[in-house]
């Protein structure tokens, strides 16, 4: 039986798109290990997937064509131009994962440094296959076939040259890690507060209104930034991020689920192509959906980093889903928000404060309610227990917001009952803040709001794409806020924004702390002092099996 030159052709399309496929899934996903042995058998199983599924689909494309409207009478080739626009649409899923998605700030700088050498590498790839093709379409029988093997030729060196660049990001796992902390002595407790959805620039419109008066002293006398989180599709990835220090890749909160195929058990894929429609050609092999976890996922809170290093911690009111496997673990107290929520709350005992939002009608007992809980949360702050690290989250006011049916980061005016009662609802947590802030004067208190009222999203599809293109939204309407006030905090003009995973690191240089090797944030060192500044040590993970602590001179 003579073999189907045009035939093949389709299935080497359908191949190459499979296999630059599978290198991407291991590009935006480096907490994989990857050898070559197991880069070979997905790279096979999924070319060959993909190059039968499609290359018969095309080909019966073309025999119905035939069908309808007859077989050339001369020889023509035909097939190629399939195999060019396959590379060609690889090398857009490249650079759509690269420039659209904002997947750089999901992924450490050298993996995005070498993503962005795979796209190049496709790219090139693709316009010699077309320089290929176009010299294909005139040639002779012979001529086409030859070019066709140096097509193949071509992608598969393409393909060692993609795993040439490829690298492995995964945690360097420790039996033992020996952490020497040498600061100990001259550590302050630290007070973290986060708030969620509380934007940046409803802060500086309010100040302007004279409406914040703790934001305001601290705006011109402590440290006051903008927090610039990265693109999520849900704010429990930032709010992982946030408690770790970590970007997804790392913790595994990237969505409401992870993936597992038979060829990749061990190590699920968390980052996925989303111009590829993985749950579609992924299912082969069949794909495992499995949840992921919460709330800091693989890694480990800051809590617990505080308690490894035998402080104590205690944790008020962190989201979490539930109260069993996914509650804050690792700190000497908990209080989990859904232990909050069970309390019974009584709005009346705030008083007066509750005709404040007598305009706001229906939504009024949801709004005392959430006012309520803040405050009970924060009183709980009230523990004559010497913690090293006390972690606050109100989320008062994003209940409020709901509420109030506010799904915009557009602060409603203030004539109106929705900018009136939200307004009303930030004068009680600027208060509560200010009430802390004076309780503790030996602490550094850090306030943070991870994200605004929208949580910023990747979009999904070819429409949502053009749509950011055609209609962005303004860059700051969902920036949070970073504020650090307290003994050796400083105050900077016009300071450089932080982002979510760089809680972490400032406050373990806050608490006189070593910062793990394996975390993606950074100290923000404008938030203190020169005479607060001092050398930071490392370690190469708090994660290791066993962790041993000595004093300096111990």
């Amino acid at each position: 039986m003579p073999i189907r030159w045009g035939y093949l052709k389709r299935v080497l399309a359908g191949a190459i798109f499979g296999l630059y496929m599978t290198h991407l899934l291991y590009f935006l996903n480096p907490q994989v290990e990857i050898t070559p042995g197991r880069l070979v058998l997905v790279t096979i199983v999924y070319g060959l997937t993909c190059g039968l599924l499609f290359g018969t689909l095309l080909w019966g494309l073309r025999a119905l064509r035939v069908r309808l409207f007859g077989k050339p009478e001369a020889w023509r080739t035909h097939g190629f131009g399939f195999v060019v626009l396959a590379a060609f649409l690889s090398a857009g899923i490249y650079w759509m994962h690269l420039k659209l998605l904002g997947i750089q700030l999901y992924l450490p700088i050298g993996a995005v440094r070498i993503l962005s050498k795979a796209t190049v590498a496709i790219t090139a790839t693709a316009f010699v296959l077309l320089a290929l093709w176009v010299v294909e379409r005139n040639a002779d029988r012979q001529t086409s076939r030859v070019l066709f093997v140096a097509g193949v030729v071509l992608i598969a060196l393409s393909s060692v040259f993609l795993y040439q660049r490829r690298e492995s990001y995964r945690t360097e796992r420790k039996n033992v890690v020996v952490a020497t902390i040498g600061a100990v002595g001259e550590r302050r407790p630290v007070i973290v507060i986060a708030i969620r959805n509380l934007p940046f620039d409803w802060i500086v419109t309010m100040r302007g209104e004279g409406l914040l008066p703790f934001f305001d002293a601290a705006g011109d006398r402590a440290f006051l930034t903008r927090l610039e989180p990265f693109p999520t599709r849900t704010p429990k990835s930032l709010w992982a991020s946030l408690a770790t220090g970590k970007l997804p890749y790392r913790h595994g909160v990237t969505g409401r689920f992870a993936y597992r195929t038979p060829l990749n058990r061990a190590e699920p894929f968390l980052l996925l192509p989303y111009g590829v429609g993985f749950q579609a050609w992924g299912l082969i092999p069949p794909v495992e959906r499995i949840s992921a976890p919460l709330p800091a996922g693989n890694a480990l809170p800051l809590w617990t980093l505080f308690e490894r290093v035998q402080l104590p911690a205690s944790v008020i009111g962190w989201p979490s889903s539930t109260q069993t496997s996914s509650q804050p673990r690792g700190a000497t107290r908990i209080v989990t928000d859904d232990a909050l929520r069970a309390l019974p709350v009584d709005a009346r005992a705030l008083g007066n404060i509750s005709e404040r939002f007598n305009s706001s009608g229906d939504a009024k007992p949801a709004i005392l309610a959430a006012l309520a809980r803040d405050a009970y949360a924060a009183a709980q702050l009230r523990d004559a227990r010497p913690y090293a690290l006390r972690v606050l989250a109100l989320e008062g006011f994003a209940d409020a917001q709901r509420a109030l049916h506010i799904f915009t980061n557009e602060l409603p005016p203030k004539t109106s009952a929705k900018g009136e009662a939200l307004r009303a609802y930030a004068q009680q947590l600027d208060r509560l803040l200010g009430g802390i802030v004076r309780e503790h004067p030996d602490a550094l208190v850090v306030v943070c709001s991870p994200s605004a009222v929208v949580a910023p999203q990747l979009p999904a599809n070819v429409y949502s794409i053009a749509r950011s293109l055609l209609s962005p939204d303004d860059p700051g309407a969902d920036d949070g806020f970073f504020l650090a006030v307290g003994p050796g905090g400083a105050h900077r003009e016009n300071p450089q924004p932080a982002f979510a995973v760089d809680l972490v690191p400032t406050v373990l240089f806050a608490a006189g702390l070593p910062i793990g090797r394996d975390m993606d944030g950074r100290i923000v060192t404008d938030a203190f002092t020169d005479d607060a500044l001092r050398a930071t040590t490392l370690i190469q993970t708090y994660e290791a099996e066993r962790f041993v602590v000595r004093r300096a001179g111990g």
